[in-house]
């Protein structure tokens, strides 16, 4: 077999969702590790007033792609815009682009869908399940596919403890529920939602749950792979470690928790969430590319969990320790108070004291309007990953590691990961931070001023733990309650000590004992 660069070498790529997080990163994978690779057409929606190369060039002037620019600068003509839509039968592609798909595209990365959890049935349906149907069809007439990778989550099987690398039986039939939400209205299919989802937890993981299904049906006697990663998160190292341009994930927490926006968190401290750093998902499915389009394996799907659990795994409350840890060395600008964060998994719990820190937070600051917006982000998010954070899956990943091993030498440079498994975590989780702080938040990457005003927030909430410990004993010395409960108590204590005593008692005092009086 010939190595992945060669295998890439003159094919033209078609990839979907390449707008999206994994895709950026794949998009600059590819053109980087195999730089002589054929065109690759990215699908995009249509926008007004947006060119389709202004488009593509937003996403190159990312930091990114500045070690691609370096090394191959003229491989980012490669990147070829399609006009197109996943929510569109036929992809919403013109007969010319269809065409030219057709004839020239051998590898297909899918990756476009929607990861609201909050998504309507009908919508989720059309893009996770529909728009993979759509992309099947396609890949089917293509002259000259060597592969399709379709990019599922390790979360598909969330209703099983142990999820194993196959495709497991379906939780519904596909077509049935295109044809339903196509043919139902969206009151009645809101009223149906948590009927048909069953024991999924939400739209997303159903829809892309049978979309794998989609995949295996449509994909008869085609080289096939289901790749699920699970929560993906910063890069470890390729092209450079932290790279994010989203909140989503543990890189939210920390950052949310560093800021003193997020005080609270609904999830069971246990609870081990599996993560994925996105180089590493990346290379496992252009290595899961190579080796099906090399091996002309049309049997089945080949399905990989990119999950990081039986490797190197981080509780919750390890986690947000670490985060403590990181925040002080290397913190975030501008904080609104010293991290800190609690976690419970009693939502009654949580909602009092999301209430009680948070709206004295709000009345204490400035940025009213845009705390609040945040807030209520946070509630939803947290009520939303509910389940996620209460409950621990074991994603075996056996075969995924079989693609490490079945790597050429000359390959483990470029699509490697045998670091996982000793990945420090606090290192990776300080680069994130940085990274995230500079990328996402526009902070200057010199911390000294951040330093100082973590200083300060430092010795703001000493003072007010000492206020507080103040005010509860004041509040215990003249309570009422507490004073007659003392007097009770000292009356006890006193009238054992006089029983105690024959001498001290008199007739009258024998007769009527209720009557002793404190000295």
């Amino acid at each position: 077999m010939e190595n992945i660069p060669k295998f890439f070498q003159d094919k033209h790529v078609l990839v979907t969702g390449g707008t999206g997080f994994m895709g950026k990163v794949l998009l600059e994978k590819i053109l980087r590790s195999c730089p002589d690779v054929g065109n690759i057409y990215v699908l995009m929606r249509p926008k007004k007033q947006k060119d389709p190369r202004d488009r593509i060039k937003d996403i190159t002037d990312l930091p990114l792609f500045d070690v691609l620019k370096h090394k191959y600068p003229e491989n980012l003509k490669k990147l070829v815009p399609i006009s197109g839509d996943c929510l569109e039968l036929g992809l919403g592609l013109s007969p010319t682009d269809r065409q030219t798909l057709q004839e020239k595209v051998s590898i297909v990365f899918h990756s476009a869908a929607s990861v609201r959890f909050d998504d309507t049935l009908k919508y989720a349906t059309l893009i996770n399940t529909r728009g993979t149907r759509e992309v099947m069809l396609l890949a089917r007439n293509m002259r000259n596919l060597k592969v399709l990778v379709h990019v599922s989550t390790s979360y598909s099987n969330c209703d099983r403890s142990v999820v194993e690398e196959i495709v497991y039986p379906p939780h519904a039939d596909w077509r049935k529920i295109i044809d339903i939400v196509e043919n139902t209205d969206e009151h009645t299919l809101n009223v149906l939602t948590q009927k048909i989802l069953g024991n999924l937890p939400n739209t997303y993981i159903f829809t892309k749950s049978i979309a794998e299904h989609v995949v295996k049906d449509l994909g008869e006697n085609l080289p096939v792979v289901i790749i699920r990663p699970s929560i993906v998160i910063s890069t470890l190292n390729d092209p450079f470690p932290g790279w994010i341009d989203n909140f989503n994930g543990p890189i939210g927490l920390l950052v949310g928790g560093g800021k003193g926006i997020l005080r609270v968190c609904l999830g069971n401290p246990n609870t081990v969430m599996d993560h994925m750093p996105v180089d590493i998902a990346i290379k496992v499915m252009c290595i899961a590319a190579w080796e099906k389009g090399s091996s002309n394996d049309i049997s089945e799907p080949s399905v990989y969990n990119a999950t990081s659990s039986e490797l190197k795994n981080i509780s919750l409350r390890e986690l947000v320790d670490l985060g403590f840890e990181v925040m002080t060395e290397c913190p975030v600008d501008n904080s609104l108070w010293k991290p800190y964060v609690y976690i419970t998994d009693n939502k009654l719990l949580y909602f009092w004291r999301m209430v009680l820190v948070h709206l004295i937070q709000l009345r204490l600051s400035k940025r009213k309007p845009m705390l609040l917006k945040l807030q209520r982000r946070i509630f939803v998010a947290s009520v939303a990953l509910f389940y996620f954070a209460t409950n621990t899956w074991q994603f075996k990943n056996d075969k995924m590691l079989w693609l490490r091993d079945r790597m050429h030498s000359s390959d483990k440079k470029e699509f490697g990961f045998d670091g996982v498994e000793d990945l420090d975590n606090k290192e990776f989780f300080m680069n994130a931070t940085k990274a995230a702080s500079v990328y996402l938040l526009k902070e200057p990457a010199d911390k000294t001023h951040a330093r100082k005003h973590y200083a300060r927030m430092w010795w703001l909430d000493a003072v007010f733990l000492v206020l507080r410990i103040i005010f509860i004993f004041w509040v215990v010395y003249n309570s009422t309650m507490v004073q007659n409960s003392l007097l009770n108590i000292c009356t006890a204590i006193t009238d054992v000590i006089y029983y105690d005593d024959p001498s001290n008692l008199s007739p009258s005092d024998t007769q009527n004992d209720h009557n002793i009086k404190l000295p």
